[in-house]
């Protein structure tokens, strides 16, 4: 069994237009694995092997976390089809400066979604800002999952860094009792970052996934992360379009050859974390 923590696909009337946006934005230095489409992403997992997809959408405005939820629940519930219902696990997301982030947060638990996804660079926030707080209380409250966006983006080249681990440990001691639920993705945000500097999140209670981009597969403190992190604390991610699954795979597998291990990466501690 394989879960893949971190995946993303696009709506079939704007998945050409997100994907080139995404392309441009990111300077052409990655092209995606697919059309960024829900039938592309379910061709994709079943070629390599992946037996769920976390689906992990971004609000990048209020307004768009009703239509989000939304599709979260056709998806669920059997509208997109049976072979979507039973490999899509699908998260929601709201922007943190939602004047309504309490209401739609109690929208999402109540709906049976086990949580969000966030993108600080997209949505345009600090994880350390004491603003963001009295959200990330609430997702704390209501017992969702979070998963963020952490590290350097591609597409924020000039942008200060907002997310890495550094600030996810300030937004971690800001709201205790939030890191068993928060995932801090791309190995714990380590890109753009000193050699070493996710080791302050050890102590957090945090997960990391391993989506690493695979210009960075090679990368010593990546492979250092990937190798001596807690495996209770790791789940398996790949950012899909942006990588290829089962490449992912296989890098997982070389520096974690235990079977017990990979058993607790590629699902255990994912079906811990939603509840599954």
């Amino acid at each position: 069994m394989i879960i893949d923590f971190h995946t993303h696909n696009f709506p079939d009337s704007i998945a050409q237009r997100a994907i080139e946006t995404m392309v441009e934005k990111l300077r052409h230095e990655f092209v995606p694995f697919g059309d960024g489409t829900l039938a592309c992403q379910l061709a994709a997992a079943k070629a390599d092997g992946i037996d769920r997809c976390v689906m992990c959408p971004i609000a990048t405005k209020p307004s768009q976390a009703d239509v989000i939820l939304r599709t979260a629940l056709e998806i669920r519930d059997g509208e997109k089809g049976e072979e979507a219902a039973r490999v899509i696990i699908p998260l929601a997301s709201v922007h943190p400066f939602d004047p309504d982030f309490k209401l739609r947060l109690k929208a999402i638990a109540d709906a049976g979604i086990p949580g969000i996804k966030l993108h600080p660079y997209y949505q345009g926030f600090r994880l350390d800002d004491p603003a963001v707080v009295p959200f990330f209380s609430a997702v704390r409250d209501l017992g969702l999952v979070v998963i963020a966006h952490c590290g350097y983006d591609n597409g924020f080249p000039d942008d200060p860094m907002t997310c890495g681990p550094a600030e996810i440990a300030a937004l971690l001691a800001a709201v205790p009792g939030l890191g068993p639920r928060f995932v801090a993705a791309h190995l714990g945000g380590r890109v753009g970052n000193p050699p070493g500097a996710t080791d302050i999140l050890l102590d957090t209670g945090c997960f990391i996934d391993t989506a690493c981009l695979e210009m960075l597969q090679d990368d010593a403190d990546a492979i250092r992360v990937m190798e001596t992190w807690p495996v209770e604390r790791i789940v398996f991610g790949t950012d899909y379009p942006w990588n290829r699954q089962g490449r992912l795979v296989e890098w997982v597998k070389a520096h974690r050859p235990l079977a017990a291990e990979r058993e607790a990466i590629f699902h255990l501690n994912a079906e811990r974390l939603l509840g599954i």
